[in-house]
């Protein structure tokens, strides 16, 4: 099994919530999950753009690739 790094206060704030209950940073949990999950998507894609099989499955990994690397650098812009 592959272990992912996320930052230490991301995992206080985790911790918090699910040991104590503290829900005051509910929203700030979601959000950095969000935007962990987005990384490893984007992380995902890339590599199947380069290692893929087929020219086909590399090309359609780039153009998703790209599609999520639109969205995010939208969202940040916008957030």
């Amino acid at each position: 099994m592959r272990g992912y790094i996320i930052k230490h206060s991301l995992f206080f704030m985790i911790y918090d919530y699910f040991v104590y209950g503290n829900i005051e940073n509910h929203e700030e949990i979601r959000i950095a999950l969000i935007e962990k999950m987005q990384k490893l998507q984007c992380r995902r894609l890339y590599a199947l753009s380069k290692r893929a099989p087929t020219e086909e499955e590399r090309e359609a990994a780039k153009q998703e690739y790209l599609e999520l690397v639109g969205k995010v650098r939208a969202n940040a812009i916008l957030g």
